[in-house]
């Protein structure tokens, strides 16, 4: 006797069932998404900021990684509002390519603060 293979839902990728939590929305994916970007651009500025102030002059090549952490997060902002848009069969891949490309910033930034973390204030 044969099992039957159960596939996994785009829903159920993003929540799983255990966890018990609610589901969001594609609108409230896109929300929560753009929220994420907002609080890295805050970052991204407290960063500048604290560059500027700390009167380090070597600070091309990190001047070059904020530049670049700017431009990954306005390529996703584009792409966050096109989401709602994506059809059902191609809304876990998309899922997917956000959430890693969301993740691939975080760790840019956590490499950024590492690098400047001689000159930052604490």
């Amino acid at each position: 006797m044969a099992k039957e293979k159960k596939t996994a839902t785009p829903e159920a990728a993003a929540c799983p069932e255990e966890l018990n939590m609610p589901r969001q929305t594609r609108e409230e994916y896109v929300g929560t998404v753009l929220q994420q970007i907002g609080a890295f651009e805050e970052r991204l500025e407290e960063l500048e900021t604290d560059m500027e102030s700390s009167g380090w002059d070597d600070i091309g090549d990190f001047r070059g990684q904020l530049d670049d952490l700017r431009a990954r997060l306005k390529a996703l902002r584009s792409r966050a509002a096109e989401l709602e848009a994506v059809s059902d069969k191609a809304w876990s891949d998309v899922y997917d390519e956000m959430e890693e490309s969301l993740v691939d910033v975080a760790g840019g930034i956590d490499d950024l603060v590492a690098g400047l973390s001689p000159v930052l204030p604490e």
